[in-house]
């Protein structure tokens, strides 16, 4: 399974290659299209949109600006089964963090750490199979199993994240109660040079209202 890479930090490794000479441009579009990206279009006929430009542009997934993290399983709206993957991490003491990646309709891995994860079979580690998350386990059942392990006392310091969504699988309707996403795309426009596009979308009442690119072209360092 691929895993999902976080936009920001591609971003900000990206621009550590932009020359002195390139400087970012910015365009706002409120009228008409831009690529497939129709100005008016409900949040599910903007995913369906994307995910034919992500055809065309080489991108796989769309960040969902401003969505935080849950404190307990009951708050997820979202179906987990279109997503890639769900992170839990503490959020007081020591650092930990727990990525269970999905494909297939089933866990397909499951790492645990720091600063630096390893593959486990299961988790929580210390209980049986039929209460713990295991390599293997259809889906259909890990939300049941989520808040049967936030019962637990030492489960609750965990924080649970959806990443960004995989434009592979079918549209979340809870996207559409968020007013602004992000993506980008990068194209070779020589044999050194390179243009990225970031791209904002923002809705209001449930239509798009703007489209924001940002995009510059960087030079590639060997």
């Amino acid at each position: 399974m691929k895993k999902q890479i976080f936009l920001m930090p591609v971003l900000l490794l990206l621009g550590s290659c932009l020359t002195d000479d390139d400087q970012p441009s910015v365009e706002d579009i409120t009228n008409g299209k831009k690529w497939t990206l129709e100005i008016g279009s409900s949040p599910s006929k903007v995913y369906e949109q994307l995910q034919e430009l992500s055809i065309e542009k080489d991108f796989n997934s769309v960040n969902i600006t401003y969505r935080k993290p849950y404190s307990k399983p009951e708050e997820i709206q979202s179906d987990i089964s279109l997503y890639n993957s769900i992170t839990l991490e503490t959020t007081t003491g020591v650092l930990e963090r727990v990525l269970i990646g999905f494909d297939q309709n089933r866990v397909v891995s499951i790492e645990k750490g720091g600063a630096h994860f390893e593959n486990i079979p299961s988790w929580p580690q210390d209980q049986p199979e039929n209460v713990s998350i295991n390599v293997n386990d259809p889906l259909d059942i890990i939300a049941d199993k989520l808040i049967a392990l936030y019962q637990i006392p030492n489960s609750k310091s965990y924080q649970i994240t959806l990443p960004d969504k995989c434009l592979a699988k079918p549209y979340d309707p809870v996207m559409g109660n968020y007013d602004e996403w992000f993506f980008t795309f990068s194209k070779n426009v020589s044999h050194s040079k390179n243009r990225r596009n970031s791209v904002k979308l923002y809705f209001k009442n449930k239509k798009l209202v703007k489209i924001r690119n940002e995009y510059a072209e960087f030079t590639m360092v060997d």
